[in-house]
């Protein structure tokens, strides 16, 4: 499979999806804070990371499915809110398609 070109990627989407995708992981920390967990900078911090990466395979799964501007937003933002939630369930996807379970 060939690589798209990176002169014609669009930056300005990939810094906006990021974005959203840091506004669903800061979302899903206050809500856990809101419930009654204890503020903690090392959490937050791994929240963002993790959020992050799963941000970053919806990145390119719009860039290889071609999605709309707006579908690629949201979904970069529930990413950011399920976080390692959503890693597992990919990870789970894989390793049973790898086994043959599909």
């Amino acid at each position: 499979m060939p690589l798209k070109d990176p002169n014609n990627v669009n930056w300005y989407a990939v810094v906006y999806l990021f974005f959203l995708t840091l506004l669903g992981s800061l979302a899903s920390y206050c809500y856990h804070i809101m419930n009654g967990d204890k503020f903690r900078l090392g959490t937050l911090l791994a929240q963002i990371f993790i959020s992050t990466f799963s941000g970053a395979l919806v990145v390119l799964f719009a860039s290889f499915f071609s999605w709309d501007f707006e579908l690629a937003g949201g979904v970069a933002g529930l990413a950011g809110w399920s976080g390692a939630t959503l890693i597992k369930a990919l990870e789970e996807r894989l390793i049973k398609k790898a086994k043959g379970k599909d």
